[in-house]
């Protein structure tokens, strides 16, 4: 398969995951295409037996790095390498469920040339659907978020609500929804997009890239969606809601968003209805 015969490059990034990096290949190995498309796997620097896993699936190409350069700069050397006309992030704790997904991007993003990012829908382990979409959030809600007692004041509530889309109905909605950002866990855009970026900004190590990527794509003039026409398991276990060194690199990625771009509410579709 030639380079310019790839259709879509999904780009998997781990660290010292090996029992989900190992599951969610393995649910991708009847469901891509590869006479068409790819598997691209960046490695954090695991050390648990990640690379003499994936060395026995001889599909999946593999670069691993010398070190943990974090969730953004990993996924920008996988877009380096990604061959196809389309990329799309995945997490490694999901579960792929739908067959072909370069052909159902590749119809996608026909019928929807104005799209910058599409985010495909993600399930939970019982097949509920996750809260995968958000509007961008107000300068205070990650950290009201993370204080149980600032989130029963009304306003900070109201503003979790509204970032979480919790107003919206989603099996009765369009398909595609255009929503203001879809978390990283599964992001699909062309290439095209992806270099015009310059991929997703490395001086975020961990969070919030997946927002900082939609806010961009949204100033080009482009729309970010959601869509049902894929299904992914994504075994989510949250990081951050507790303070840690990773909440303390999370909440400042945040704080480094919204100084780069004088805030990210202002671009939300809410404001602009």
């Amino acid at each position: 398969m030639s380079a310019d015969d790839v259709r879509l490059s999904i780009i998997i990034i781990t660290w010292n995951e090996r029992e989900n990096l190992e599951r969610c290949l393995l649910s991708l190995m009847d469901k891509v295409d590869f006479a068409r498309d790819e598997v691209i796997v960046v490695d954090n620097g695991s050390r648990d037996g990640s690379a003499e896993f994936v060395a026995t699936l001889p599909q999946i190409r593999y670069f691993p790095l010398e070190r943990n350069f974090g969730v953004g700069p990993a996924r920008n050397r996988g877009l380096f390498l990604a061959r196809g006309k389309y990329c799309m992030t995945l997490d490694n704790d999901t579960i792929f469920l739908t067959e072909d997904p370069g052909a159902i991007v590749d119809s996608f993003f026909q019928a929807h040339p104005d799209a910058g990012v599409v985010g495909f829908q993600l399930l939970n382990v019982d097949r509920t659907r996750q809260d995968s979409t958000r509007r961008f959030p107000r300068f205070y809600q990650p950290i009201a978020a993370r204080i149980p007692i600032t989130r029963q004041l009304g306003f900070v509530k109201r503003e979790l609500e509204r970032h979480l889309m919790l107003d919206t109905r989603f099996d009765d909605s369009n398909d595609p929804l255009e929503v203001d950002y879809v978390l990283g866990a599964n992001q699909t855009f062309t290439k095209d997009v992806a270099a015009l970026l310059m991929g997703y900004d490395d001086r975020i190590f961990f969070g919030p890239e997946d927002a900082e990527f939609c806010v961009r794509t949204r100033k080009m003039g482009l729309r970010n969606y959601y869509s049902r026409k894929i299904s992914i398991v994504h075994d989510y276990k949250r990081r951050t809601r507790k303070f840690s060194k990773l909440t303390i690199k999370h909440l400042a990625g945040f704080a480094y968003m919204l100084r780069k771009h004088g805030g990210v509410y202002r671009y939300s579709l809410s404001e602009r209805r």
